[in-house]
């Protein structure tokens, strides 16, 4: 795959661990319309999103700390990749309006 500090292209290598989840609560997002998918989701107190717009692939992570969500790793566009912030009370399968986008909610429990 292309490295996206290089521009070359290169072994990719998937690295997989354990991370502690701190904090409560689940949201997770899937985008809906024609051509691009994004997904988001809240995790306790992390927040990981990947998607396309435009065939660009674009990722975000970010980290609750100290009252305030910190990106850990971005590439590409933030706007892909929307923060959900704050408590929600949405239902599964329910149709949401995040980031100006409309979301499937596949699972909430926050």
């Amino acid at each position: 795959m292309i490295n996206p500090d290089t521009g070359k292209l290169m072994p990719y290598e998937e690295v997989w661990r354990t991370v502690p989840v701190e904090g409560e609560g689940i949201v997770l997002l899937e985008s809906l319309g024609e051509g691009d998918k994004t997904f988001v989701g809240r995790i306790g107190k992390w927040f990981q999103g990947i998607g396309t717009r435009d065939g660009v692939v674009s990722a975000m992570r970010q980290e609750f700390v100290d009252g305030k969500w910190e990106v850990r790793f971005l590439m590409g566009s933030r706007d892909v990749v929307p923060l959900i912030e704050g408590e929600c009370f949405w239902k599964v399968g329910e149709q949401v309006e995040v980031g100006g986008r409309r979301w499937k909610v596949l699972d909430c429990e926050i």
